[in-house]
């Protein structure tokens, strides 16, 4: 049964694996100018989370990797506070 365990392990990675990213206020706002809506101003398309965008601007690993933000990102359209998974449709 080794093979069942070894994919779970492709999910859950240890510690040692794991990569805690510190986005810091420079990080934050070059993501926003890639964000075109939030889920509150365009709840028909939002589909992709804060963190697919924060992948593609540090270009750490989405399996692996988990964000620390400095300060709360905002919705570059409605100026809306987001909880850093809410925002969609990068440009």
């Amino acid at each position: 049964m080794p093979e069942f365990f070894e994919f779970f392990d492709f999910f859950d990675p240890t510690p040692e694996e794991q990569n805690v990213v510190l986005v810091g206020a420079a990080t934050l706002r070059e993501a926003e100018k890639l964000i075109e809506a939030c889920e509150y101003c365009n709840p028909e398309g939002a589909e992709i989370p804060f963190d697919n965008v924060l992948d593609r601007i540090t270009g750490s690993d989405p399996s692996v990797t988990d964000y620390i933000l400095e300060s709360v990102p905002r919705c570059p359209k409605c100026r809306r506070p987001g909880s850093g998974k809410d925002f969609d449709q990068p440009r």
